[in-house]
């Protein structure tokens, strides 16, 4: 387990997050998620989610600096893990970025696809972050159609990004996958496929569906961005980054910098801005971007009307008066389709557009 960066935390916790591919027995993985939860909750004071299943696990986590080397032991100690400790992969900003710790036996991910360990071998080629950058650069000069895919999100692409990537206009990996695979289907299987994402593990999916269907050269991005922002951040700062803004994170930080550049738009107002927020209201909740300026003019809301009243009253009075979601998020739901030119988001133009 290497030591996480930078040394220092504000409050006291870092932030890792790891997968491994191996089999499970299915029969083992009840009473692993009861021990994971309970253990690491209860002794280690970890929080975060964590994914089991038959192939592995996915886990993103804050722990506690003390407990740092104990749960290394742990792991050491575990059955499940003998020989298949995962390396940790530590953010570039570090703080308690989870409420509690979730332990759920689900797929590692949702690709839509039927994964096994015999396609999860088939892993793409991993380039350490100073190898990718290298390569990267000089496959580009070389081939100006060299194939860069981000397998993250639209959202995630918005705050910050690779040069000359290319992100699919997608809200999940499921429909990623779908795209991908059409951007691929003319093209040479021995053709180089450069793919990255956050921290790594959609990749390794994306990566070994590609070469099981016959793509010899799938090369990705060792830890992902998570891993090149450390990169940068702990060589000669004069040399430049090749991904430019934030890595956008699915926990209370929504977002870790990588460089001050700055590539998207507030929601509201359309001045720069890349800092992603929930609005205020729960029963809301709509993820979109918003500046300092339009969080104090709509009460960290997105400007529905009902979201600030919501937002204003105290815990006594959202309890008396509970309502259910206002957004339908079995989809995701885009900022750019319910926010109106005057910054408030709109329910109603969610449903006229759909």
């Amino acid at each position: 387990m290497d030591r996480p960066y930078p040394a220092l935390t504000e409050d006291g916790y870092y932030t890792a997050s790891f997968y491994s591919f191996f089999d499970i027995p299915g029969a083992e993985l009840p009473e692993l998620r009861r021990s994971i939860q309970d253990e690491w909750s209860q002794d280690l004071a970890v929080v975060g989610r964590i994914y089991i299943c038959e192939q592995g696990i996915n886990a993103q986590l804050s722990i506690p600096e003390e407990n740092t080397e104990r749960l290394r032991a742990w792991l050491e100690k575990s059955s499940t893990f003998v020989g298949r400790i995962p390396r940790f992969n530590w953010a570039i900003e570090h703080r308690r970025a989870f409420k509690a710790l979730h332990v759920r036996v689900r797929p590692l991910v949702a690709s839509g696809d039927p994964l096994d360990m015999q396609m999860l071998s088939r892993e793409p080629e991993y380039l350490q972050p100073a190898e990718w950058e290298q390569e990267l650069q000089e496959a580009q000069a070389r081939d100006p159609d060299t194939l860069l895919v981000d397998m993250r999100n639209n959202y995630e692409f918005r705050i910050g990004r690779f040069q000359n990537s290319v992100c699919p206009d997608v809200d999940t990996f499921r429909e990623e996958m779908a795209v991908v695979r059409n951007m691929c289907k003319d093209r040479p299987k021995d053709k180089p496929i450069y793919m990255y994402c956050t921290g790594g593990i959609r990749c390794s999916v994306a990566g070994a569906i590609l070469k099981s269907e016959g793509y010899a050269n799938v090369k990705t991005l060792q830890g992902g961005v998570i891993a090149y922002g450390r990169h940068v951040r702990e060589r000669d700062q004069e040399q430049p980054s090749i991904f430019r803004g934030k890595n956008f994170t699915f926990d209370k930080r929504l977002g870790e910098e990588v460089t001050s550049d700055v590539l998207a738009k507030c929601d509201q107002c359309g001045g720069p801005c890349d800092a992603f927020t929930n609005c205020a209201n729960t029963s809301c909740n709509l993820l979109f971007i918003q500046c300092a300026a339009c969080a104090a003019k709509h009460h960290r809301t997105c400007g529905n009307a009902v979201c600030i009243q919501r937002a204003q009253m105290s815990h006594g009075e959202l309890i008396k008066n509970r309502m259910g979601p206002i957004w339908n998020y079995h989809m995701r739901v885009r900022p750019e389709k319910v926010f109106g030119k005057d910054g408030i988001a709109r329910p109603e133009a969610l449903a006229a557009k759909n």
